[in-house]
Parts: C-alpha cells; sequence; structure tokens
C-alpha cells in the first residue's frame, strides 16, 4: 500500500489532495488524488456508498468540504460560487 504524501494531509494555499484509498481488483491502486480543501465532515456515507477509511484531507465527493473560495481576511471566505470563474485555490 501507498503511504500518504504531506499533500494527503496538510493543506498549501487552501489545497491538498485527497486521501482516500483506491483499490482495483482487490489490490491497493493508491490514492483518490482529487482536490480536497479540508479533513471529511462527520457523515455516514460518501459518494457511491462508500463509508470507508479517510486518513487525512477528502475531496468533496469523499466527504470532504467544498472549496472555500477567496479568503477575505478575519477567518471570512467569499465561497467559491462568489469568484466570478476564477477562483485561486481551486481554479473554478
Amino acid at each position: 500500500m501507498s503511504r500518504c504524501s504531506d499533500h494527503h494531509m496538510k493543506l498549501t494555499n487552501g489545497k491538498g489532495k485527497c486521501s482516500v484509498p483506491m483499490w482495483q481488483n482487490g489490490c491497493p491502486a493508491g490514492f483518490c488524488d482529487e482536490d480536497a480543501f479540508g479533513p471529511p465532515t462527520l457523515c455516514n456515507t460518501y459518494r457511491d456508498g462508500y463509508k470507508g477509511y479517510v486518513p487525512g484531507l477528502a475531496c468533496p465527493a469523499h466527504g470532504g468540504p467544498s472549496c472555500p473560495g477567496i479568503d477575505l481576511g478575519d477567518g471570512n471566505f467569499s465561497g467559491c460560487d462568489q469568484s466570478g470563474g476564477d477562483c485561486p485555490v481551486c481554479g473554478k
């Protein structure tokens, strides 16, 4: 099995990579590696009924938070939908 890298455990400029393990034919196949914006939130079921192990950061499809958008200062964020399509965190 692969080991989690720093980008699976820590945010850099508000973004990291999803740490959910992937499997193919019953064998380890790395990590999801989609953009992640924090650890998973507490919920019972993620994408496709996934309820498994999330060792670090999680993408929105695996129960992680969505992109917070632009930092307005004092811990306030605009929300990605307010960025007009050029969010500096996720690029959307």
